[in-house]
């Protein structure tokens, strides 16, 4: 049988609860903290007093007023105890000698905090020293670095110099500073000590995994070392859609198989606890060493020294009450890891688990087989917990995500023991490495396959939507469903619970289905540009006539898919990859099949030119683009403004997207208006676009650089005055995107603002009145109404210059610099 345990211990968890939220909503605000903490003491005080004043009474009620005034008392005052421990630490975190170098470039001294690769977007270092000029700062600080470009690999600790520009954040932010590369990382000494030892044991695995083929191989470094550099972007798509992202590297769950593991090993051979207890402690801190002290693992190994603590003192351990103390002394230790969404989920997972799975295998027993039915309440469980707080980054439910779970659960610990003893074999045995590795891919490879299965499903999702009704409606709904899961057989708690959960699945129900139709319904027919909503990422579409253009693809298919079923769009004419990090071309495999020509920009890593083999492949007419080339789609003409032709061109990245301007030609007749994408140009990158006569006048739309960054030039936008300014960006993204200072540049523009975030998938329509913005997550009447003033109403001549240089194709056959969007030959523009 299944041990119940019908008593929920919730007594510090209420405290760890207030206190956190206490921090995600002062943090911010950091000239607050110090009068927050003190009124918190001051009521934490007075809460005490009334609870030591009303306990003289001895009466029934006197008790549960003592017991309220106590609760409040010690809820306040550790919330009160954790915003004095951020003020007082708040210049540690932002030292003024840094915050003082905002728009400045520096030179940093630093060390890789995570291995680095030629296709790592962002890069975390742990700066030692900070240069401007003659003035030099000497610390320790956590930087976060956009765009770097290294040559080779750089791994874990190793030493890197770096040119960069210190760009503004948002105080509470779980990044203290961010900074925009300038120039490639400069590899120094490599790690050294413990550090150096555990890096040689990850060069190991990886020489021995490097011969295991296909996805069992690019999976098993993720799985042992938490090296996902080898994970594709097919797959790391399907382990999101699966549900099983917490699989593709080292977790908390791991955490935990090693700690069971060494625990049965050591009773099995009459150990005594104690000893076990501390073998336990070596293993998981030697894993955390191995692994690097990702954030995840550190909460993992956190909560399990606690676990392990209870049991070296002979006490009973009460699942909930080890997480909150875990929340607690992390809060303590860093209190802006508050604000960070996958410390929210990792704790929410775990209390999820120790709170919910017994009662749901008690529930699940009573129609299926006992070991089934604890097999299916672990991942309910954990996705029942975490379901709110995943709809802050992706609007969608996954349907299949427990029966994945299911599936593939079982095979991650067994490849991650086996590839653990791969480390410590390869160093010196590597061919018994070799043979442990071959077996350690069986699982490894189960899992990704499970994934890719589970992703091809049918209806592998349900469109929820973001936002404070949607997240709140799901977490009505996950609060009735624990009421029914914990509350008792017969109570009249489980009958309201239940009344009201139908109630609300109706209502969920209705809304979600009543949305996708509202939306069809409502999308305005005559619309010229779209910005789809795919998260952090961008996705534009242009219309002109019947012709569609696409500029990039986001990463998340089955978002792009839904873009382009909500907007009618089955064909795309032409194309556009602005540079190749994977939240502007993760997504391409959902349009390859429909599109006729393609614009690429600078390739400059393997990963680059197989995106372009796969557009080949599907037969795609691609085209290597810089500044010059034109065409034209339906009534509208296009022109590439950047980057400069070879010799000029800024390496490979960022700075070397594709930006773009679509505007009227002379015939056009309607949906006429001029757009420039900007692609995720930095500001030195934006500057050099004017200086060299970037885009002439004003325009209507603007699609802004690098997601709403604070890598951008107030000059540019000044000059474009766009009308409307499109912000491809994701829900609670980590990156601070779009920024106060990007968003008071288009404010100063005039420009209304369409954030995907915010609006979710938007349109512009060009009609008498002049532009109106249609907004998906509007009400009716606000989507209807929003109108912005053209500062093109009319059909104006365009084109740009005729460029005399031919662009070689990647196919055999040649193609002009100037092509139409079915990709055959054109003369110059109208």
């Amino acid at each position: 049988m299944i041990d119940e345990r019908p008593v929920l211990d919730v007594r510090w968890a209420l405290p760890a609860a207030v206190g956190w939220i206490a921090l995600v909503v002062l943090l911010p605000s950091p000239d607050r903290l110090g009068l927050a903490a003190a009124v918190a003491g001051a009521v934490s005080l007075a809460a005490l007093v009334a609870a030591r004043t009303w306990s003289r009474g001895g009466r029934s009620s006197s008790s549960r007023a003592v017991g309220a005034a106590t609760a409040v008392a010690v809820s306040v005052g550790l919330a009160g105890l954790l915003l004095a421990g951020a003020a007082v630490r708040h210049d540690v975190r932002y030292p003024p000698e840094l915050t003082a170098l905002v728009g400045h470039t520096v030179e940093l001294d630093a060390t890789a905090s995570e291995r680095l690769t030629a296709a790592s977007q962002v890069a975390s270092l742990d700066v030692r020293s900070v240069t401007s000029g003659e003035r030099m700062w000497q610390g320790r600080v956590s930087m976060l670095v956009l765009a770097p470009r290294v040559s080779g690999a750089v791994e874990v600790g190793q030493r890197v110099a770096l040119r960069a520009t210190v760009l503004p954040v948002e105080p509470g932010g779980d990044a203290a500073f961010v900074v925009a590369a300038r120039g490639e990382l400069r590899p120094g000494a490599p790690a050294s000590g413990a550090a150096g030892r555990a890096e040689a044991m990850r060069a190991s695995f990886r020489a021995v995994a490097a011969d295991l083929p296909g996805d069992g191989g690019a999976l098993l470094p993720g799985l042992t070392i938490g090296d996902t550099s080898a994970v594709p972007d097919d797959l790391r798509d399907a382990m999101r859609t699966s549900s099983l992202s917490h699989l593709t590297a080292v977790s908390g769950s791991n955490c935990a198989v090693l700690v069971a593991l060494t625990m049965l090993v050591g009773g099995a051979l009459g150990v005594p606890r104690a000893v076990r207890v501390v073998a336990a402690s070596v293993v998981l801190l030697a894993f955390l060493v191995l692994v690097t002290p990702d954030a995840s693992i550190v909460r993992a190994t956190v909560m399990a020294l606690v676990v392990l603590g209870h049991l070296a003192g002979s006490r009973p351990v009460s699942g909930l009450p080890v997480v909150a103390v875990a929340v607690t002394g992390m809060l303590m230790a860093d209190p802006w890891i508050s604000r960070d969404i996958g410390f929210a989920l990792s704790v929410l997972a775990t209390a999820g688990l120790v709170v919910l799975a017994a009662p749901l295998a008690r529930l699940l027993a009573r129609v299926m087989p006992e070991p089934l039915a604890l097999v299916l309440a672990v991942p309910i469980a954990a996705q029942l917990a975490c379901g709110p707080v995943l709809l802050l980054l992706d609007p969608g439910l996954p349907l299949h995500g427990v029966a994945a779970n299911v599936l593939a659960e079982p095979a991650a610990p067994v490849a991650t023991v086996l590839g653990l003893l791969v480390c410590v074999l390869a160093g010196w045995a590597p061919g018994a490495a070799g043979l442990v590795a071959g077996v350690a891919w069986a699982p490894a490879s189960w899992v990704a396959a499970v994934a890719r299965s589970v992703a091809d499903w049918p209806a592998a999702r349900v469109e929820w939507g973001q936002g404070v009704v949607a997240v709140g409606l799901l977490a009505t709904l996950t609060g009735l469903v624990v009421v029914l899961v914990l509350a008792g057989r017969r109570s009249r708690a489980r009958r309201v619970a239940a009344a009201g959960l139908v109630g609300v699945v109706v209502i969920a129900g209705g809304a979600v289905l009543g949305s996708g139709i509202g939306s069809r319904g409502s999308i305005p027919d005559d619309w010229t540009v779209a910005q789809c909503d795919v998260g952090q990422g961008d996705a534009v579409l242009v219309r002109s006539a019947a012709s569609v253009a696409l500029i990039d693809t986001g990463d998340d298919e089955a978002a792009l898919d839904r873009c382009l079923d909500l907007f009618g769009v089955d064909r795309v004419d032409l194309l556009v990859l602005t540079h190749f990090d994977t939240d502007h071309v993760g997504a391409v495999a959902a349009v390859e099949r429909r599109v006729d020509a393609a614009l690429v920009g600078p390739t400059g890593r393997s990963a680059d030119e197989r995106v372009v083999e796969r557009l080949v492949a599907a037969g795609v007419e691609v085209v290597d683009t810089r500044a010059g080339t034109s065409g034209v789609l339906g009534e509208s003409s296009w022109e590439v403004l950047w980057p400069p032709l070879e010799g000029a061109s800024p390496p490979p990245g960022n700075d070397a997207s594709l930006v773009m301007r679509f505007r009227p030609t002379t015939h056009c007749r309607a949906g006429c208006l001029d757009l420039v994408a900007l692609g995720d140009l930095g500001a030195e990158a934006q500057r050099r676009l004017s200086a060299t006569g970037g885009p002439p006048g004003r325009v209507d739309v603007v699609k802004v650089a690098h997601h709403g960054s604070a890598d951008q030039d107030p000059a540019l936008y000044r000059s474009l005055g766009a009308s409307v300014a499109l912000v491809g960006v994701g829900a609670d993204n980590t990156y601070g995107h779009p920024t106060d200072s990007l968003l008071a540049v288009l404010d100063e523009t005039a420009s209304a603002v369409a954030r995907s975030d915010l609006d979710g998938s938007t349109a512009v329509v060009v009609d008498d009145g002049g532009l109106r913005l249609w907004r998906e997550r509007a009400s009716s009447s606000e989507a209807s109404s929003t109108l912005v003033a053209a500062s093109v109403p009319h059909p104006v001549a365009g084109g740009g210059p005729w460029p005399r240089e031919r662009v070689p194709s990647r196919r055999r056959r040649p193609v002009s610099p100037s092509i139409r969007s079915d990709g055959t030959e054109s003369g110059p523009p109208p």
